[in-house]
């Protein structure tokens, strides 16, 4: 999970529905407001990157015939919350997040990649479900983007809290937040690892042509967490910035995008 940083415009079709029908849900929104559903999603995918806001995998639309895109709108507050809380959390442009099928949907693209029959391989929110969990895992447009809160162990691609750069006080969600969006999915550590493998390749290559390590890692920092010109950014951000380290880092701070 990486910082999102959300426009605060809300999408004008969205805008004029929750002002007219204030009380309606987004299922109703959906199927009432399409070319509104469809202005949603992309200013999502714009301010996301391309990332699910859970895992970092990309966000990859359907291209062939038969195929559904692995993406969805998930409420970072659950819907069901609406009315104990006396907010409508269905249309709040702000709880709006976009993610993955968290490996439970059998025709995404790539699915060989993305999909796993074994239920306990299911992330993001598919675990999270409706379940009252808000207030104990992190929040994507939250935690600060300025330091790194997890790290991963290289030959597992496990994802862990950084206990030596998360500050304190998110500590304990940020291990919530791993158990309960269940980001140590077997599927997830395969793909994690594969990121850490090529970034190993492409080091060692580079070197073995004479390259000085302090310039493979920025280039390789500018290649990989820079939004590209359709404004995408590589899958799996922390990865690459946690791998990375320092020069991750510089390039984080001074970059003019908001990564």
């Amino acid at each position: 999970m990486k910082r999102v940083y959300k426009t605060t415009i809300e999408p004008e079709a969205l805008k004029r529905y929750r002002l007219r029908f204030p009380e309606e849900t987004w299922e109703h929104f959906r199927r009432r407001a399409r070319h509104g559903y469809q202005e949603v999603k992309q200013q999502i995918l714009k301010d996301q990157h391309g990332l699910c806001a859970y895992c970092e995998i990309s966000i990859k639309l359907a291209e062939q015939e038969g195929e559904v895109d692995d993406f969805r709108v998930e409420h970072f507050f659950p819907k069901n919350a609406t009315q104990e809380h006396g907010h409508n959390y269905h249309l709040d442009w702000r709880n709006l997040l976009g993610v993955c099928h968290g490996g439970s949907q059998p025709y995404v693209p790539d699915a060989q990649w993305r999909f796993s029959a074994n239920k306990g391989d299911r992330s993001c929110d598919v675990p999270k479900g409706g379940k009252p969990i808000s207030e104990i895992i992190l929040n994507p447009l939250k935690i600060p983007g300025d330091v790194r809160i997890f790290r991963y162990v290289e030959h597992t691609g496990k994802i862990e809290v950084d206990d030596t750069s998360c500050p304190k006080y998110l500590r304990r969600k940020a291990k919530s937040t791993i158990r309960e969006l269940n980001l140590n999915a077997p599927r997830l550590m395969r793909m994690r690892l594969a990121v850490i493998q090529k970034l190993e390749d492409e080091i060692a290559a580079e070197l073995e042509q004479g390259a000085q390590l302090e310039d493979v890692l920025t280039l390789l920092a500018e290649t990989c967490l820079v939004p590209d010109y359709e404004g995408r950014t590589l899958p799996f951000f922390s990865v690459t910035r946690w791998y990375l380290g320092e020069a991750a880092e510089k390039i984080i701070s001074t970059s003019g995008d908001k990564l």
